[in-house]
């Protein structure tokens, strides 16, 4: 998997973004964001060697990112914040959240609590109720530009990327330590390009000439799922209309045997 998009607000940025082409508070909000609610990891044996990202495909894709192209040094930030709460990523809700604080109280910060969300974009964009522009400047997100995120979020996903945000909040210290779920400013859309093994599609091929009817069960947007279905030949462009459940969406497994789905799309 890889990150080959990237919206701050409502403006792509190039095929090769730096820090410089982001706005400083923003690109400090995508670093601790990135780097304080995961489960991947930075390995760096010694000076000048390669370095290894460690985690699931999809935080390895996000680590590498913010490292590589925003310079994003998860040590010097774990040693910098004091993690207060974390919910982990699970794939019923479909998001991860942090709260986090300053280890050394500065002037400015004062002991504001940081709350950071990350997850399938739809999602987090619910939560939202503000987001930044790419000058980093926080902006009121009504009907209009709510539908311009979501229209940016299906154009993503009908190009087979996945399609996660980024969102943040600040409260008081006096508010305690919850993961506020609302009211969130969004910081970004990222889309990760994940594409199929060349053998699966010749895989698929054969079993279909051998009479067998291959499904394919996700947990993606519909729309991403529709986009790798078609690129495994799973979906025929001839069948667009999905009306043979040539896919399901699963929420999760009840048994490891026999499991018994409980969402079906389509």
């Amino acid at each position: 998997m890889k990150v080959t998009k990237f919206w701050p607000g409502q403006d792509p940025i190039g095929e090769d973004p730096n820090s410089s082409s982001i706005a400083t508070n923003v690109l400090n909000l995508i670093q601790q964001g990135v780097a304080l609610n995961t489960t991947g990891s930075v390995y760096r044996a010694t000076s000048g060697s390669n370095t290894q990202f460690c985690g699931s495909p999809s935080e390895k894709a996000l680590v590498s990112w913010a490292s590589l192209t925003f310079g994003m040094e998860m040590e010097k930030l774990k040693q910098n914040y004091t993690i207060l709460l974390v919910e982990a990523f699970n794939s019923e809700k479909k998001k991860s959240g942090v709260s986090i604080r300053r280890s050394t109280r500065t002037k400015d910060d004062n002991g504001t609590i940081h709350v950071h969300w990350k997850g399938a974009a739809e999602i987090i964009l619910a939560m939202c109720s503000s987001y930044y522009d790419v000058f980093g400047r926080m902006k009121d997100m009504d009907g209009n530009e709510r539908t311009i995120f979501e229209k940016i979020i299906a154009d993503m996903a009908a190009s087979s990327l996945r399609c996660l945000a980024l969102a943040h909040v600040q409260i008081p210290d006096q508010e305690g330590h919850e993961l506020k779920e609302d009211g969130l400013a969004l910081i970004g859309l990222v889309g990760i390009e994940d594409p199929c093994r060349p053998a699966v599609r010749k895989g698929v091929d054969d079993c279909q000439k051998a009479g067998v009817n291959v499904t394919m069960i996700t947990g993606d947007n519909v729309f991403v799922a529709r986009e790798i279905a078609t690129e495994c030949g799973i979906l025929r462009l001839d069948d667009q209309d999905m009306n043979d459940n040539v896919f399901l969406t699963c929420f999760p497994f009840l048994t490891w045997y026999g499991c018994m789905l409980l969402n079906i799309a389509f």
